[in-house]
C-alpha cells in the first residue's frame, strides 16, 4: 500500500502534464475549451489528479498504437511493418487502460458525491462530543439523544451509498441494507401501465405489433375484447362466442364462415391467448391471457377507444371516454349516480364560494376590529389630555357621535354587503343549474350512443330507472356475471329499473347470469325485437317467465339452467320460430308448456330439460314420440330434479316417522359423492354397491345365446334386473311379448343423462334407434346397464362419459365390445366399471398421433 502510495506520489501533476503538452505541439490543443474545464474540475480532488495523468498516457499510448504498423522492426529488416499479434496486442493494451480510466472517473463522481455527507457526520460528531464534554455532571440527555438518532440517520444514508466491492458478502448487515434498497427500489419501479417507452424499443414490441397486424379489423377487436378482464381471468368460449354474437363482430356470411373456435386457436397460435387445460390434461373451453401480453392489448384497446382504462390498466366507468363502458366495483358516488353529472362540478363551485365568504368575512372582521382599536385609543388620550371637565364632555360627545357615525357607515356598508352576497347566491345557484341541465344533456346523449355496458366487479348492479331506458342504441348489455365459479355474489333489491328495456330495439345480446332477487322478468322484455342471445342461467330466485317472451321473434339462444325456483313456463315460448338452443326449461305439473308445444320449434338444435314431474317418463317405447318430432334436434340433456321421481313422490305423500332413519341418511359413501358433486338432488341407492342378485350385466358370454326360446330369461327378484340384450326374444312373466322396439330413428348425435332414476334403462335407447349418436353421457342415477337391443348390435359412439353410476357391472373387455369406435372414456366414481385403463383423473383416450392405443388392448 505505502508503494501505491509513493507510486501516485511520482505521478506529474496537472502543471505539469500542461508543460508535457505544449512540449508536444499544438497536434492536442484542438479538444476544447469544455474539455479543460472537465479536467480542471476533475483536479479539484485528488482522484482527479490520477485519471488526469493516466488519460494523458492513454492519449500517448494510442497515438503510439496508430503509428506502429508504419514502424520498422529491426528483427524483420527495415521498411517490414510489426508482427499483427503486437499490433493486437497494443490494441488490447489501450482498451484496458481505457477501462481503468472510465472506473476511476466513477470513483471520483463517487468521492465528489460523499464529501459533502461525510463534512455533515463530522459536524454531528462534534455536537455530541461538545454536549458530552461542556458538563459533564449535568448532561442533557435528551438534546444528545436526537444528536445520535441525526447522527445515525446520516451515517445509514451513507453507508447505502458504499460501493459493493467495498462491502463484505458475509456481512449481516451488508445483505440487509442491500435488501432494504432493493425492496426501495422495486417500490420505484413503474407500473407497465403507465410507463411509456417501457415495451417500443424491446424486440417483443415489435414482433408482438407485426403480429398485431396480421389481424383482420374484426378479429382485432375480437382480440380487444380480452383487455377489460383482470390479469390471468379465464374467459369461457361461450362468453366471447355471446358477446362477439352481440356487437355482430363475427360474420356468418358465406365469404367469410369462421367459427368462434376457430378465431380463438388464431390468437393461441401466436401467443395472444393460452387455453386453460383441465386436470387430465385435455384441453377446456377457457382462455387467459399473459399479464405482459394484456398490458399491450390494454394499450391497443386505449388506442382504439375501446373501453376506458385508468393509469393501472382497469376499465373504468368514466363516462364519455368511449363508446363501450364497464360497471366496476366503487364506493361513492358514481356517473350512475341521479345527480351526479353535477356533483364534481357543484362541489368545487360550492368549495369555491365558501373559500371566498370566508375570506370576505375575515376580512371584514379584520377592518372592524381595526376600526374599534382607533375609537378607543382616540378616546384614551382625548380622555388623558382634557383637563377640564367642559372640555372633556365635549370631546366625549364628539368621540359618540364620531363612533355612531361610523357604526352607521358599518351597517349599511354590511346591508349591501349581504345583498352583493344574496345576489352571487342567487347567480351561482342559476349557473349550477344551467350547468346541471347540460352535463344532464350530455350524458342523455351519451347513453343514447352507448353500444355496449359489461358488468367487470360491480356486485349491485342495480341501474337509475330514467338513465337505465336512455339507452336506445345498445347492443350488449351483460348485468350478470362473467365468472365461471360463483365467488362474486350478485343481488338486485328491485327489477323496476327493467322495464327500461322497452326502449333498447336493438339489443342483441342481454345477461341476468347469476343475479338473484328476479322472481319473475318484467313485461317490457316482449319489446326487444332485435334480442339474439338471453341469458338467466344462475338466475336462482327466477320463478316464472312472461307470456311475452314469446314476442322475441329473433331469438335463438335461450338459458334457463341453473334456475332450480322457476316452475312455469308459458305456451307462447313454442312462438320463437327462430329459436336454436334452449337450455332448462323445466317439465312440472304447474307449467303449462311441455314438450309437445316445442315440437313447433323447427330450427331447434339444441335441447335441455329438467324434469319435476312424476308422471313424466321416458323408460317406454312411446316416449319416443316426444323427441321424434324435433326436426333438427341433435343435442339432448335430460335431467331429474327434485319433486321428478317415484320416490319424491312417495316420501311427500306418506311421511317417514320420525324415529326411523331418512332415506337421505342411508346414502352410502359413493351415492354422498353423488350428493355433493351434482347440482340437482341425488336420489340414489341406499346401498354404495349393489347385492350381486341385482346387478345386470352387458352380455358379452356365450351363456346369453345359449337358449333363443328364451328358457335362459330370469325372473326378477325383490328388483332384480333381467339382462336387457335379449329384449327381442324374452317374455314377460304373463307369457306376453314385450312390445317391439320403435322404429323411428332420432337424429341425435349427444345425449346427455343425468340423474335417471329407473334402474332400467329407456327402451328406445339402443343403438339401431341412435345411428348418429356419438357422445353419450351418464351421470348419477340408478341406471343399472347401458344396453343393446342385441348382441349384434353395436354403438357408434365415440365419446362415454359415465359419472357417479353404482349400478352399472361391466369391465374393459365389455366396453370395448359394445363401443367399438370409442375414442375417449371418463369414468368417474363407477365403483363396479373395472379394468378400464383409465389415468388418475379416470380418462383414456386414443392418442392422436404416433402410437395409436389399440381397442383390443389389455389395462397395464
Amino acid at each position: 500500500m505505502a508503494k501505491t502510495i509513493e507510486n501516485l506520489s511520482l505521478l506529474p501533476t496537472s502543471s505539469e502534464a500542461a508543460n508535457h503538452d505544449a512540449a508536444n505541439g499544438d497536434s492536442k490543443s484542438n479538444t476544447g475549451t469544455s474539455d479543460k474545464l472537465q479536467l480542471d474540475e476533475a483536479c479539484k480532488v485528488p482522484m482527479g489528479k490520477v485519471i488526469v495523468s493516466l488519460n494523458r498516457r492513454y492519449e500517448d499510448l494510442k497515438a503510439a498504437a496508430h503509428k506502429a504498423p508504419k514502424l520498422s522492426s529491426p528483427a524483420t529488416g527495415a521498411g517490414d511493418p510489426m508482427p499483427k499479434d503486437e499490433t493486437s496486442d497494443l490494441d488490447k493494451a489501450c482498451n484496458e487502460l481505457k477501462y481503468l480510466i472510465d472506473e476511476f472517473k466513477k470513483l471520483q463522481v463517487y468521492e465528489t458525491n460523499l464529501s459533502d455527507p461525510l463534512v455533515t457526520i463530522e459536524k454531528n460528531v462534534d455536537d455530541i462530543l461538545g454536549d458530552l464534554n461542556a458538563n459533564p455532571d449535568n448532561v442533557e440527555w435528551e438534546t444528545t439523544k436526537d444528536n445520535l438518532k441525526v447522527l445515525r440517520s446520516n451515517m445509514t444514508k451513507v453507508k447505502a451509498q458504499l460501493p459493493l466491492l467495498h462491502q463484505t458478502s458475509s456481512s449481516t448487515e451488508a445483505r440487509r441494507l442491500l435488501a432494504t434498497t432493493s425492496r426501495e427500489e422495486a417500490s420505484k419501479l413503474p407500473s407497465p401501465y403507465q410507463a411509456d417507452g417501457i415495451f417500443e424499443k424491446g424486440s417483443f414490441f415489435k414482433e408482438f405489433q407485426h403480429r398485431y397486424e396480421t389481424l383482420g379489423i374484426r378479429e382485432k377487436l375480437c382480440l380487444l375484447c380480452f383487455a377489460i378482464f383482470p390479469e390471468n381471468a379465464e374467459v369461457s368460449e361461450r362468453l366471447l362466442r355471446f358477446w362477439w354474437e352481440g356487437e355482430r363482430l363475427r360474420l356468418t356470411s358465406e365469404s367469410d364462415t369462421k367459427t368462434v373456435n376457430e378465431i380463438l386457436d388464431e390468437f393461441v397460435e401466436p401467443g395472444f391467448i393460452q387455453p386453460v387445460y383441465k386436470r387430465s390434461g385435455s384441453k377446456g373451453s377457457c382462455y387467459k391471457m399473459h399479464p405482459i401480453v394484456r398490458c399491450l392489448i390494454v394499450r391497443l384497446a386505449k388506442q382504439a377507444n375501446f373501453f376506458y382504462y385508468d393509469s393501472k390498466g382497469y376499465p373504468n366507468m368514466e363516462f364519455f371516454k368511449s363508446k363501450k363502458i364497464c360497471l366496476v366495483k366503487s364506493e361513492g358516488p358514481s356517473w350512475w349516480s341521479k345527480d351526479v353529472l353535477a356533483f364534481k362540478k357543484a362541489r368545487e363551485q360550492a368549495q369555491q364560494g365558501n373559500d371566498k365568504k370566508q375570506a370576505e368575512a375575515g376580512t371584514m372582521t379584520e377592518e372592524k376590529k381595526k376600526q374599534d382599536q382607533e375609537l378607543e385609543e382616540q378616546e384614551r388620550q382625548e380622555v388623558f389630555f382634557t383637563k377640564n371637565a367642559r372640555a372633556f364632555t365635549k370631546a366625549c360627545k364628539q368621540a359618540q357621535q364620531w363612533k355612531a357615525k361610523k357604526q352607521a357607515e358599518a351597517d349599511i356598508m354590511t346591508k349591501e354587503k349581504k345583498k352583493q352576497n344574496q345576489k352571487l347566491e342567487e347567480q351561482e345557484r342559476k349557473e349550477m343549474e344551467k350547468t346541471r341541465g347540460k352535463l344532464e344533456t350530455k350524458r342523455i346523449i351519451y347513453l343514447e350512443n352507448l353500444q355496449t355496458l359489461f358488468n367487470v366487479s360491480k356486485q349491485f348492479p342495480e341501474l337509475p330507472e330514467e338513465l337505465f331506458s336512455k339507452m336506445k342504441n345498445i347492443k350488449v348489455l351483460y348485468l350478470g356475471r362473467w365468472e365461471r365459479t360463483a365467488e362474486r355474489h350478485m343481488e338486485v333489491e328491485d327489477v323496476d329499473f327493467l322495464k327500461g328495456l322497452k326502449n333498447m330495439n336493438k339489443l342483441r345480446f342481454f345477461s341476468l347470469h347469476g343475479i338473484s332477487g328476479i322472481k319473475k322478468l318484467p313485461d317490457s322484455i316482449g319489446m326487444l325485437q332485435n334480442l339474439r342471445i338471453l341469458d338467466l342461467k344462475a338466475c336462482h330466485t327466477l320463478e316464472e317467465l312472461p307470456k311475452e317472451v314469446g314476442l322475441l321473434k329473433m331469438l335463438s339462444y335461450l338459458d334457463l339452467s341453473e334456475c332450480y325456483l322457476l316452475d312455469w313456463i308459458p305456451t307462447d315460448l313454442s312462438k320463437l320460430s327462430k329459436l336454436k338452443v334452449l337450455k332448462g326449461f323445466v317439465i312440472s305439473s304447474n307449467s303449462p308448456c311441455t314438450l309437445t308445444h316445442l315440437t313447433t320449434l323447427s330450427e331447434l338444435e339444441k335441447l335441455s330439460i329438467s324434469i319435476h314431474n312424476v308422471k313424466f317418463s321416458i323408460k317406454e317405447e312411446e316416449s319416443i314420440k316426444y323427441f321424434s318430432e324435433f326436426k333438427s334436434l341433435t343435442k339432448l340433456k335430460i335431467a331429474w330434479g327434485a319433486g321428478g321421481t317415484k320416490k319424491s313422490l312417495d316420501k311427500a305423500i306418506h311421511p317417514e316417522d320420525k324415529n326411523k332413519t331418512s332415506e337421505a341418511s342411508k346414502l352410502g359413501p359413493t351415492a354422498k359423492v353423488l350428493e355433493k358433486y351434482l347440482k340437482l338432488p341425488f336420489l340414489g341407492s341406499s346401498k354404495s354397491v349393489p347385492e350381486k342378485g341385482n346387478v345386470a350385466v352387458v352380455a358379452t358370454t356365450a351363456k346369453a345365446g345359449q337358449d333363443k326360446n328364451g328358457d335362459n330369461a330370469k325372473k326378477q327378484k325383490s328388483g332384480a334386473v333381467v339382462q336387457s340384450n335379449v329384449h327381442a326374444n324374452n317374455k314377460d312373466q304373463g307369457g306376453r311379448s314385450p312390445k317391439p322396439v320403435l322404429q323411428s330413428e332420432l337424429k341425435l348425435e349427444k345425449l346427455d343423462i343425468r340423474c335417471y332414476p329407473d334402474k332400467e334403462p329407456p327402451k328406445w335407447l339402443v343403438p339401431k334407434t341412435l345411428t348418429r349418436l356419438k357422445r353419450l353421457y351418464f351421470r348419477g342415477g340408478e341406471v343399472s346397464h347401458i344396453p343393446v337391443a342385441n348382441r349384434h348390435e353395436k354403438w357408434n359412439v365415440e365419446i362415454l362419459r359415465l359419472k357417479y353410476l353404482i349400478n352399472i357391472k361391466m369391465d374393459w373387455k365389455q366396453v370395448q365390445k359394445q363401443f367399438p369406435e370409442l375414442k375417449l372414456l371418463e369414468k368417474v366414481n363407477c365403483p363396479q366399471i373395472t379394468f378400464c385403463p383409465c389415468d388418475a383423473s379416470g380418462v383414456w383416450e386414443v392418442k392422436q398421433a404416433g402410437t395409436k392405443i389399440r381397442m383390443d388392448a389389455q389395462p397395464s
